[in-house]
C-alpha cells in the first residue's frame, strides 16, 4: 500500500526555494508594517541609537503590557531590535529604518 501524500507537504514541496525578488518583496512588506504603525515607529524612535531598558521603554511609550510585548516581539522577530545586556538596541536594519521614518 503506497504512503499517503499530505496535500500541504506536496504544496510546499512544489514551491521550491524563495527567489531573491520574493525575499526583497517580503522585506519591503515587513518594513511597511513597521513604518505605517505609529506605536512601532515610536518604539524605534524611543530606543534610539543608545538603547533603552524595558522599564524605560514601557514608561516612555505609554503602551500597556500586552501591546508592548506584541510590538516588541514583532520588532525583534523581524530583526529591527535586539535585546542584549538588559537593553533593547537597534540592529543595522533598525537603524536604517529609524533614519528614514523617525
Amino acid at each position: 500500500m503506497p504512503d499517503k501524500v499530505d496535500e500541504l507537504d506536496a504544496y510546499f514541496a512544489s514551491k521550491g526555494e524563495i527567489t531573491e525578488a520574493e525575499t526583497v518583496k517580503m522585506d519591503h512588506i515587513i518594513m511597511e508594517k513597521v513604518s505605517i504603525n505609529p506605536e512601532r515607529r515610536n518604539l524605534l524612535r524611543t530606543v534610539g541609537i543608545f538603547g533603552k531598558t524595558e522599564k524605560e521603554l514601557k514608561e516612555e511609550s505609554g503602551l500597556n503590557d500586552f501591546f508592548f510585548k506584541f510590538h516588541m516581539d514583532f520588532l525583534i522577530k523581524e530583526g529591527f531590535l535586539k535585546f542584549e545586556e538588559g537593553m533593547y538596541r537597534l540592529t543595522n536594519t533598525g537603524i536604517s529604518l529609524h533614519d528614514s521614518v523617525c
